[in-house]
């Protein structure tokens, strides 16, 4: 969540200091990848402490979440740019990557 934030935050001065569309998708974006981190995490942390239960992915959840982000996109295209939106939809998914990676090669050595 450190990492969104910290982008969020630089993204939200891009935005001021340029005013372009891409960083406002980029802000959207990212707030809705901290709430798709947030349901992913959540979603790992019941599994880990269920007993052999059922365990839900949270997937309904995501997919609500990434279209709710194109809905505003489709409100508000001449503000917001889809591109940017997507890149921010997407850091989750990067950031899940790189935290494996630091762990699977902090375990080889």
């Amino acid at each position: 969540m450190k990492y969104l934030i910290i982008l969020l935050i630089l993204s939200i001065i891009a935005y001021i200091f340029t005013s372009l569309p891409f960083f406002a998708g980029l802000c959207v974006g990212i707030i809705g990848s901290m709430l798709l981190s947030y349901n992913w995490y959540y979603n790992l942390r019941t599994a880990q402490l269920s007993d052999g239960e059922k365990v839900k992915t949270g997937t309904l959840t995501r997919m609500l979440i990434v279209a709710a982000a194109c809905l505003i996109w489709v409100r508000f295209p001449e503000t917001l740019n889809i591109i940017g939106i997507l890149v921010g939809l997407l850091l989750t998914y990067a950031l899940i990557f790189w935290r494996a990676a630091l762990e699977l090669f902090k375990r080889k050595r």
